[in-house]
């Protein structure tokens, strides 16, 4: 219906307010919509607020989201995809002897974001690089020290001082009732000469690489894992966590800004180390299942993993480190588990663990299609490898992709359909 004269264009103009509007909140939600697969949701749901708070009329407003549309797509090619920290799962131990100087070396030269070290300590309370509290799978200590096991037959980190422990052997992992290779296509077992170290020699090693690179602008980090704290305190070791801090004080990690995380399977632990021991560092809840666990741990990951137990560790950790496998669930497809949404409902960190090119990549058919799910649609913040060198690779393999046009051409499609819808409506 149309009126003459004055009253028909004011009519008019609110015709057009109203189409403004309209087209002001379709086009916040393609932008919003668009973003969640380009950035983090809480930068989405920042920018999207601040389209709604921007004093202009909704003409700027439409203009506005537009402008900051094309910058996004036009953005540094990495941000077509997530770009996690890529951690060297105890060095490059997928190549080389886990936890030993040379493998650490290899994945630092293989572009690692972080170094992984497990902590265990000596018999003289010095944190030692090693995965277990056990030397028998990954030492010659058997056959050095026959003697010194204990009842079971094992032979304790614990039992032995700093000084014996790097007087061993490292040997490439294999089974210590049988002696075989636990990765039978890897390393050679006992082959070579590699030893372990203490935690203050890793720092310093990492410390000396990050200044010998200066010129590539190179700056590992660390990723520490108190190893089986509920082990320690049946040794009378509870203070495990107060040396570790210690030795990374020592070496200028002590906040969150700092370039480590430090993480553990005894999420008790973490809790106390935040409220307690008052530490400021990033700290990542380890996950598994009580199935799994450690003989020694009363940790109770079906609560840890539900969505009450993630939104109370929410309060004393920055991210967690589950299994792979508890990112997804398969009936057919594959699809994001319960663990995941609560973890971005509550905006931790994920680093799954852990990622391994020669071990069976079911149910994904390889283990590119591995890293493509965790990457690009999971988005995960980082994860866990033994052989850097296969996320590296696919990273760049990516921005290559992007840099031909085959990523964004979709996306620069929904472009230009936005831009010919606002240009037929209102010019």
């Amino acid at each position: 219906m149309r009126f003459p004269g004055r009253i028909n264009i004011i009519y008019y103009h609110r015709e057009k307010q109203r189409e403004r509007n309209y087209l002001t909140t379709i086009l916040i939600g393609l932008l919003q919509n668009f973003l969640l697969f380009t950035t983090s949701i809480n930068a989405t749901n920042r920018l999207v607020i601040s389209l709604y708070n921007i004093e202009k009329n909704d003409f700027n407003r439409i203009i506005f989201s537009c402008i900051i549309l094309f910058a996004i797509i036009n953005l540094e090619n990495t941000r077509a995809i997530s770009i996690p920290i890529i951690i060297g799962h105890r060095g490059a131990s997928g190549y080389l002897p886990e936890h030993t100087l040379p493998s650490k070396a290899l994945a630092y030269s293989q572009g690692v974001d972080y170094l992984e070290q497990d902590i265990a300590l000596s018999k003289d309370n010095i944190p030692i690089v090693i995965h277990d509290i056990y030397l028998d799978e990954v030492t010659n200590v058997a056959s050095v020290y026959p003697t010194r096991s204990r009842s079971n037959g094992r032979f304790y980190t614990i039992d032995f001082t700093a000084e014996e422990i790097k007087s061993l052997r490292a040997s490439e992992r294999f089974d210590h009732r049988t002696g075989n290779a636990i990765f039978t296509q890897r390393f050679p077992v006992n082959k070579s000469i590699f030893h372990l170290n203490t935690l203050a020699e890793e720092l310093e090693f990492i410390a000396g690489l990050n200044r010998a690179n200066i010129d590539n602008r190179k700056h590992v980090g660390a990723y520490v894992e108190i190893k089986d704290p509920s082990f320690h305190r049946t040794q009378n070791r509870s203070n495990i966590s107060e040396i570790v801090l210690g030795i990374l004080a020592k070496y200028n990690y002590t906040k969150r800004s700092d370039n480590i995380f430090l993480q553990c399977f005894d999420i008790e632990e973490l809790q106390r180390i935040r409220f307690e021991l008052k530490s400021d560092l990033k700290l990542i809840g380890l996950l598994t299942d009580n199935e799994d666990r450690s003989e020694y741990s009363k940790t109770d990951y079906t609560y840890w993993t539900s969505e009450i137990g993630v939104q109370d560790m929410a309060t004393f950790v920055d991210g967690i480190g589950p299994h792979h496998s508890q990112l997804y669930e398969f009936d057919g497809t594959i699809a994001p588990s319960k663990l995941y949404s609560s973890a971005r409902k509550y905006q931790l960190f994920i680093h799954p663990y852990t990622f391994r090119s020669d071990a069976d990549p079911q149910p994904f058919s390889t283990f590119t299609k591995k890293l493509e799910f965790f990457i690009d649609e999971l988005r995960v913040e980082g994860l866990f490898i033994d052989q850097p060198d296969k996320a590296i690779s696919y990273l760049k393999t990516r921005r290559v992709q992007i840099n031909q046009g085959q990523i964004l051409q979709g996306n620069f499609s929904v472009f230009l359909s936005i831009l010919f819808f606002i240009i037929v409506c209102f010019l």
